[in-house]
């Protein structure tokens, strides 16, 4: 009994022994000529083990039959088989010769022979999963049960830069950007299950990878190990958090904007509001939804008071938008209860194929605008102190006043009530006593005038009123009415007690075609000659009296001089002083002389307009034109000017007042190049005594500088000798008045004398104006004044032509 269970037991081995040399060569031959993968290495194992088995059975077959089996033989042919190549085979072994078992060599071939023929298909199936895998841009990996990479495919260094032999045998957590989170769904998951999951590029950058994974299970359900397929999703990811952003950008603007957001689909049924469009229509989201439009909006035009239907009906039918200009008034649910006043626009929403499918509604508030319109245009024609009406919003009721009286042959009359010394009330409590008292001047006034007149502040302490259906005699009893009543009134603030005065103008509105610019002209006319015959005065515009011609010469002039300020309209001249004692000062003077062109261009005389330009407080602002042009004249004429000695320049008394005008002129002369001893300044002997203190003040200031004083048209006032000490002034202009009659007034003689004696005391330099004759200039020598000025010694040019005409003078040459 042992020998043929030896014999068995020897067979089986042999058997197993030869199944695993089947298989090794196999397994040798597969990854020679394939690559790496877990299915072909287990189909491989499975085919080795199904051939050690049936070799296994052969051996136990055949120890049946055979007593000695010889193996020697059968284990050389079977090292020598190539299962890489069939046709190659060896010459089987005779059985008789090495007393091997006949049916065991067969069923060795046979089993080689199949081992072939599974080689080929296995072959065939690899080559399909591989152009399969060569087709597919997806990337399929393998991990061990502690999750290292065992098997990656080549995708993957597409997607992220690795070679597939970087990442074998490399912890699957090296790869993702959150381990943390993402490792245990990749690997411990039963069920295919996929996972976004940012992963590291091989260059460090994250890329997005959607992983469909699952847990590998042995038979007995153990894990070992995880397998999946990755998908680059990185520009989906991206563009699914773009379009979430927008999305939300989306949202929140339209909850937070302050216009209501309306949708519908294509048959004008609702199917959004945002926030606002909830509060404007007084109803939620969730009930608005499916309602139609149409029901769910009460619009009503709001200038005809129809109710406005269709909107989105017509905006679908058209595929146009459609934006309505007329305010439409907005109601909500409950009819009538709250109105909003909007604008509304509509527009079609379509889709890929361009067909219309909803529509968008844009309600946009405009409640708040009207509302604050309506306080802007209150604003603006009226005085926000009184309450009044104001200049702009009167001169348009003048307009209507005026086409009313053109049409109808009416008469209505204007008045201009200006009051007077109400600065005085501004000046003494501040300017919130001045408006207590205007509101309620103006509330006394009101009640003195009838319903249709109508009462207009125009501006500061000015007021209009027009009184409708008036002649120009019953208008000026009422104007006497509101003077009187003015007059009357008083004002106590702070234990002071004020009263106050009014000149009134009146000016007729009739059928005349003037314009309401003309007829606020003609009261404002007339008030003015009220104040000038001495205030509290009610006065008619008359179109042709003395007055009002004067009046109107000024208003032209003032616009000529307004224009040459700003336009430098103005022109210097410039007249020569001539010396008399040539031996002590042999250079001349020149004295600066202001000239204005006219409307054609015509040189204008300063008498044409500096009294008016005085009457209406412009002459500083010519003070310092003339300051300003003076000095960038001497400055690019006085390399020619070696002959001059020095520039008068006159100042007027409003510049003397002006408490502004000494800085301004230090600050001018400092930043030119002009020597300031060359400057004279000269100022009228009567300015000079009327504000001796401000006088004195700026002739010290400039004099600081090295500039020099004159005091013009000296001996004209009774007090002149007396004020010399007081006034720091360098040079004395003897009055032409006195001058132009020496020679025929023995006393007038006397007084130039006694000046230029007196002056010559002082140490100041005397001139003459108005020297018209060689006579009178002999007399002036031999007198002993310093200097002659008139038309016999020159006459005056604009000073840019000065050195011709000195060149052209012998006179002058002479005494140069």
């Amino acid at each position: 009994m042992k020998k043929p269970l030896l014999r068995r037991s020897l067979a089986a081995g042999i058997g197993l022994g030869l199944g695993v040399i089947l298989t090794t060569q196999l397994g040798v031959f597969w990854l020679q000529t394939h690559d790496a993968g877990a299915l072909p290495i287990v189909m491989v194992l499975a085919i080795g083990a199904v051939a050690a088995v049936l070799l296994a059975l052969a051996g136990l077959y055949a120890s049946r039959t055979s007593t000695v089996v010889d193996t020697r033989a059968l284990t050389a042919w079977l090292d020598e088989i190539d299962l890489a190549d069939e046709a190659s085979a060896p010459e089987r072994p005779n059985a008789d010769a090495s007393r091997v078992d006949a049916a065991l060599i067969a069923s060795v071939q046979g089993l080689v022979l199949r081992s072939h023929q599974y080689r080929e298909k296995l072959l065939v199936r690899h080559q399909r999963v591989q152009r399969l895998l060569r087709n597919v841009s997806d990337m399929l990996y393998h991990a061990d049960r502690d999750g290292r990479i065992t098997w990656v495919t080549d995708t993957v260094q597409d997607m992220l830069g690795y070679t597939p032999a970087e990442l074998e045998g490399r912890p699957l957590r090296d790869l993702l950007a959150n381990p943390d989170a993402d490792l245990d769904k990749l690997t411990l998951s039963a069920q295919l299950s996929r996972h976004p999951t940012r992963c590291f590029r091989r260059d460090g950058s994250v890329a997005w990878m959607l992983i469909s994974s699952r847990r590998i299970d042995d038979g007995d359900g153990q894990a070992i190990g995880s397998e999946g397929v990755c998908r680059d999703g990185t520009r989906l990811i991206e563009t699914q958090q773009a379009l979430n952003q927008e999305k939300e950008r989306a949202q929140v603007t339209l909850s937070s904007i302050g216009d209501g957001v309306i949708t519908t689909n294509a048959r004008g049924d609702v199917d959004y509001l945002n926030p606002r469009a909830e509060q404007m229509l007084g109803i939620s989201a969730a009930a608005a939804l499916t309602l139609p439009f149409d029901t769910l909006c009460n619009f009503v035009d709001t200038a005809r008071n129809v109710a406005v239907n269709g909107l989105v009906r017509d905006c679908i039918a058209a595929g146009e938008m459609r934006e309505w200009d007329e305010d439409l008034t907005l109601y909500d649910r409950a009819p009538r209860s709250t109105g909003h006043a909007v604008k509304v626009t509509v527009a079609p929403i379509r889709d890929l194929d361009k067909a219309v499918v909803g529509a968008v509604i844009v309600l946009h508030d405009v409640s708040r605008l009207h509302q604050i319109s309506r306080e802007m245009t209150y604003q603006a024609n009226h005085d926000m102190l009184t309450g009044l009406p104001n200049r702009r919003a009167f001169e348009k009721m003048l307009a209507g006043f005026l086409t009313d009286a053109g049409d109808r042959s009416t008469h209505h009359a204007l008045c201009y009530l200006d009051l007077d010394q109400f600065k005085l009330v501004n000046d003494s409590c501040g300017h919130n006593a001045g408006d207590e008292m205007l509101r309620q001047l103006t509330a006394q006034l009101a009640s003195r005038l009838r319903a249709n007149d109508t009462l207009a502040r125009l501006g500061g302490d000015e007021f209009g009123v027009v009184m409708r259906n008036l002649s120009l005699t019953d208008a000026k009893a009422k104007a006497e009415t509101l003077r009187a009543e003015i007059d009357s009134f008083r004002f106590r603030w702070e234990r002071k007690l004020f009263r106050l005065s009014a000149s009134i103008g009146i000016a007729a509105i009739d059928g005349n075609e003037i314009s309401a610019t003309e007829l606020l002209r003609r009261a404002d006319t007339a008030c003015y000659l009220a104040k000038e015959k001495g205030r509290n005065q009610v006065h008619i515009y008359r179109g042709d009296s003395d007055e009002t011609l004067t009046r109107h010469g000024d208003m032209h002039r003032m616009q000529l001089i307004s224009e040459a300020l700003d336009n430098d309209g103005f022109v210097l001249y410039a007249q020569v002083m001539q010396p008399l004692k040539t031996d002590i000062n042999p250079r001349i003077g020149v004295e600066l002389l202001l000239r204005m062109r006219g409307d054609l261009g015509e040189i204008v005389s300063p008498q044409n307009f500096l009294l008016t330009a005085e009457r209406y407080n412009a002459a500083s602002r010519i003070d310092r034109w003339v300051l300003r042009r003076a000095l960038t004249l001497i400055t690019e004429a006085r390399p020619r000017h070696g002959g001059i000695e020095h520039y008068s320049i006159n100042i007027s008394g409003q510049s003397i007042t002006d408490e502004h005008f000494v800085d301004y002129a230090i600050e001018l002369i400092q930043s030119s190049a002009v020597d300031p001893r060359v400057l004279v300044f000269e100022i009228t002997e009567t300015t000079a005594v009327t504000n001796t203190g401000r006088a004195s003040e700026l002739m010290r200031s400039l004099r600081a500088l090295g500039c020099r004083f004159s005091l013009d048209d000296f001996g004209s006032g009774l007090s002149s000798f007396s004020y010399l000490k007081y006034l720091p002034s360098d040079f004395i202009k003897i009055d032409g008045k006195l001058v132009s009659r020496i020679l025929d007034e023995p006393v007038e003689r006397a007084i130039v004398e006694a000046i230029n004696q007196v002056g010559q005391a002082m140490g100041l330099m005397t001139v003459a104006e108005h020297v018209e004759s060689l006579a009178l200039l002999d007399a002036l020598e031999a007198i002993g004044v310093d200097y002659a000025q008139g038309y016999h010694v020159a006459r005056p040019v604009p000073f840019e032509q000065l050195v011709d005409y000195l060149d052209s003078q012998p006179a002058i040459q002479s005494a140069n």
